[in-house]
């Protein structure tokens, strides 16, 4: 879009949100301002702007220009206000990562010290136009020439197709070369990128004569020339590459491959000529975190996402590097040195010469081809600038080599564009993942694994949570592979697998358990009995038996699951964590909570091992760590684990993923039993917020959710409000099981409470009921469930004095419960008290102690002295035993 489009209020840009709408380039303008055509014709603002910028917004309100801003992730925005604005949204959004540059316009000549000594991102106060854009301008140029993104590879590390995502992103960039080699270059290819040029600048007359001048002269030669201009096509691609933006990239492609055989062109000059020893820098800025994230990874490979430009010269790199700048506070001067012996390069490294081509000869560039891998050997720290020495390195191909080699080792031979299309997806990038499958499955010119781009099609819906779509993908995908010549049986147990996953949230067990016992059955006809989708296969009816509650069966498949791996892996590998972490659970699970925890610390330990700088991964462990010291009620240390956990998510994921949100929702429990409900309730919102955006038509997380704002609603006495969320809960359920599903109960049992506590009896009493029935329906007679149908139904009589009544059903509880757990468990208190309180107010005295008793002896062998309930107990027979 140019100015026509790309110019507007932030109501017009959310009136109409589409994939043309998006910013393509690197930088957003905002000039926040209610009274932007008093002093300025806007006009001329769009006109004057738009030549220095093609992505400008305009803002009057201040709520929405704040929304606005948060919403942005993947541009710098500079921001435009007034001296009196400043004062109302600096202070929302200075600190902001994606605020780089603040520019205040004002009509007074006053310099405002106080803005300047507060707010360090302000490039200065400007009472002219034209000022105003020859620095805007400057700042862009600067800024360009900095952004610059980083992907890490410990080459040391044992390769899995569980890679962090560091190791994830730097494979994508090394793969999308070969990936781009295989696509058409041919005159459509080259009109589909004018096209999509033409449409984004439409009404920009600078950039737009300049594609008019690229459609009429470009030849594939010309590309070193075109990219040197710094003009559309470089913006685009740069941005692309950075936000690994399939859709556009593809449609950049012909001038992609063009630029890669124009940089070979010219590096073998380099090759012919008598240097030996090739030396160049590269001046830039970086945050402080992002020059720490480099001192960690020193000794590892490390990649651009994108073209690489240096300079043969030194001290120009050096000075870029040491530019002054307004902002210095959180900036980091750095100098990439790079040595090489060029007599032993490697075919796969291409660099070039380009001052030729350039507008500015006097830098002396040298650009660096896609996929170009470097290893960091050692970092200088001087006080002005940190020298940061690499060599070129080929490690990074090899690697990619041996990964894709152990992928299709472990599938039915999964093909080059299929594994990069998967790696979006292990980045989050679930959209984007999804788009680049559907648009190979559209591309008839290619001959593509239809089955297989099926299959990842679905993934990539079910990692967004649109299940039912997943399902028809995995359908389409299980289909095609049955009606080859001959059946592909084997490929097909990863689509029963995952279909069964899909049964398995959807809470239809034994039917999950089917798909999962056909994948399993196949896969031990094909592979050998130590191979790594055998252990998939266990892992998954381990958790469906875990799900039912059979913990002994669950714990059978995963002991075995832990056994194939230690033979496949070392003891020391993150398979070998991840079943030791299921084991943990079902312990867990088992209430044996020391057995449990050493299971998880050893997974911790090993995870720790292997990825000392973090990993998704150690965030599981240290959230089921945690969960096991919230069970035990250690509601301190359970804080702390939940939160290392969250800082390691939030660097791998984005802050709406759903993992996110599950360990925001753990914190929430901890501080709702700590009795801190304020705090409980505003992680809980948090969560909520992050769900309806995953899940707009609904979803079981968000029923959860919903009970869990409901519960701290209820602790805090809010009865209706508590309710309210309740109700809202097992809406989101009728809709969601319109035939019935054991879930509800839980919710038809907390409606029921609070009816009761209302002093609505009959109501509760419908609501337990429609409890009981769904148990009855779903659970075999005397489930160990059925005793809190009763209990609850009990409360019902006993709260209206119908104590024979009561009793009758507490004692049904108890029956259950002394069935279920004949060594004794805390839940038989529960039952022993309620029937020793009707027998107190029956006032048959010696029956109520006895009751009590029982109950306190229980209590001595499972909780400490000070347990709450355990004191309580024990004033009640202090209080009766003087009486009886």
């Amino acid at each position: 879009m140019g100015n026509e489009s790309s110019v507007q209020s932030i109501e017009d840009k959310q009136s109409v949100k589409t994939n043309d709408d998006e910013n393509k380039e690197s930088i957003t303008i905002i000039w926040f301002d209610p009274n932007i055509g008093s002093n300025e014709d806007p006009k001329k603002l769009k006109q004057t702007l738009g030549h220095i910028n093609d992505y400008v917004i305009f803002a009057s309100d201040h709520e929405q220009c704040i929304t606005f801003i948060e919403s942005i992730h993947q541009e710098k925005i500079f921001l435009i206000t007034s001296r009196l604005k400043a004062l109302q949204i600096l202070p929302r959004v200075s600190s902001l990562r994606q605020i780089d540059s603040i520019f205040i316009f004002s009509m007074e000549k006053n310099q405002d010290d106080y803005l300047l000594n507060n707010y360090s991102k302000i490039i200065g106060i400007y009472i002219n136009l034209d000022d105003l854009c020859k620095v805007i301008k400057e700042q862009i140029n600067l800024v360009d020439r900095q952004i610059q993104t980083f992907s890490f590879f410990d080459q040391y590390q044992k390769l899995t197709e569980d890679l962090s995502k560091d190791s994830t992103e730097f494979i994508w960039f090394q793969l999308f070369n070969y990936i781009l080699s295989t696509l058409s270059r041919d005159q459509q290819a080259k009109q589909q990128m004018i096209q999509i040029c033409k449409d984004y600048y439409h009404g920009n007359r600078k950039e737009i004569e300049l594609i008019h001048q690229f459609e009429q002269n470009y030849r594939s030669k010309d590309a070193l020339l075109w990219y040197s201009k710094r003009s559309f096509i470089y913006k685009l691609i740069n941005k692309a590459l950075r936000t690994k933006d399939i859709h556009l990239l593809y449609k950049l492609r012909f001038f992609i491959r063009d630029l890669s055989e124009n940089l070979q062109r010219e590096h073998e000059k380099i090759l012919f000529s008598n240097e030996t020893t090739l030396n160049v820098y590269r001046g830039i800025k970086l945050s402080k975190e992002e020059f720490d994230k480099i001192k960690q990874n020193q000794g590892k490979l490390i990649s651009t996402n994108g073209y690489f430009s240096t300079s043969r010269l030194k001290s120009f790199a050096s000075n870029f590097a040491q530019k002054s700048t307004k902002r210095t506070a959180d900036l980091v001067s750095i100098l990439f040195h790079i040595q090489y012996d060029i007599k032993h390069i490697d075919k796969n490294i291409t660099f070039a010469d380009i001052d030729q081509y350039s507008d500015y000869p006097y830098e002396q560039e040298v650009l660096f081809d896609l996929n170009t891998c470097f290893q960091i050997e050692s970092i200088q720290e001087n006080e002005s600038i940190q020298i940061i020495k690499m060599n070129l390195s080929n490690e990074g191909q090899k690697m990619t080599k041996d990964y894709i080699e152990l992928i299709q080792k472990e599938t039915e031979g999964m093909n080059i564009s299929i594994i990069f299309g998967r790696l979006l997806n292990d980045l989050g990038e679930y959209d984007k993942s999804q788009k680049y499958f559907q648009q190979l499955l559209c591309n008839n010119t290619r001959n593509e694994d239809h089955a297989w781009i099926e299959f990842n099609i679905g993934e990539a819906l079910y990692c967004k949570g649109e299940w039912n779509l997943a399902r028809e993908y995995y359908d389409y995908a299980y289909d095609r592979m049955m009606k080859s010549k001959p059946a592909r049986i084997k490929g097909s147990a990863r689509v029963l697998n995952n279909i069964g996953t899909i049964l398995d949230n959807e809470g239809k067990y034994d039917e999950a358990l089917d798909y999962y016992q056909r994948s399993l059955k196949i896969i031990e006809e094909f592979y050998p009995f130590c191979h790594a989708d055998i252990v998939t296969s266990l892992e998954n009816i381990g958790l469906i038996f875990c799900k039912q509650e059979k913990y002994d069966q669950a714990l059978d498949y995963h002991k075995q699951a832990l056994e194939i791996q230690q033979k496949i892996y070392s003891i020391i590998h993150i398979n070998v964590a991840t079943s030791l972490n299921y084991i943990g659970i079902i312990l867990r699970n088992q209430r044996k909570y020391d057995e449990a925890l050493d299971y998880n610390q050893q997974a911790l330990k090993i995870q720790q091992i292997l990825y000392s700088f973090g990993h998704v991964k150690m965030a599981y462990s240290f959230n089921n760590i945690g969960t096991i010291l919230y069970d035990q009620e250690k509601y301190n240390e359970a804080f702390d684990y939940f939160q290392q956990a969250l800082k390691i998510l939030e660097k791998f994921y984005p802050s709406s993923h759903k993992t996110i949100a599950t360990n925001l929702n753990n914190i929430g429990m901890v501080l709702r039993n700590q009795r801190k409900y304020n705090e409980a309730l505003n992680y809980h919102q948090k969560v909520l917020a992050i769900l309806q955006k995953l899940y707009p038509i609904g979803h079981e997380d968000i029923v959860h959710t919903f009970n869990n704002i409901g519960e701290i609603q209820y602790c805090k006495e809010k009865y209706d409000v508590a309710l309210y969320y309740y109700q809202q809960a097992l809406k989101i359920q009728e809709n969601l099981y319109p035939i019935g599903h054991i879930d509800l109960v839980g919710n038809f049992s907390k409606i029921g409470i609070i009816l009761n506590i209302q002093g609505k009896y009959a109501e509760a009493l419908d609501y337990y009921r429609r409890a009981f029935k769904l148990q009855q329906e779903f659970y075999p007679l005397g489930h160990v469930n059925m005793a809190y149908s009763f209990k609850h139904i009990g409360d019902i009589h006993f709260d209206q004095e119908k104590y024979d009544i009561a009793l009758y059903y507490y004692q049904q509880a108890l029956k259950i419960r002394e069935k279920f757990y004949p060594s004794g468990h805390v839940d038989i208190t529960s039952s022993l008290n309620n029937i020793g309180l009707c027998y107190e107010n029956q006032n048959k005295l010696n029956l109520a102690l006895e009751y009590y008793q029982r109950a306190l002896t229980i209590y001595e062998k499972f909780l400490p002295v000070h347990d709450s309930n355990r004191q309580r107990t024990e004033h009640r027979i202090l209080e009766l035993t003087g009486k009886a």
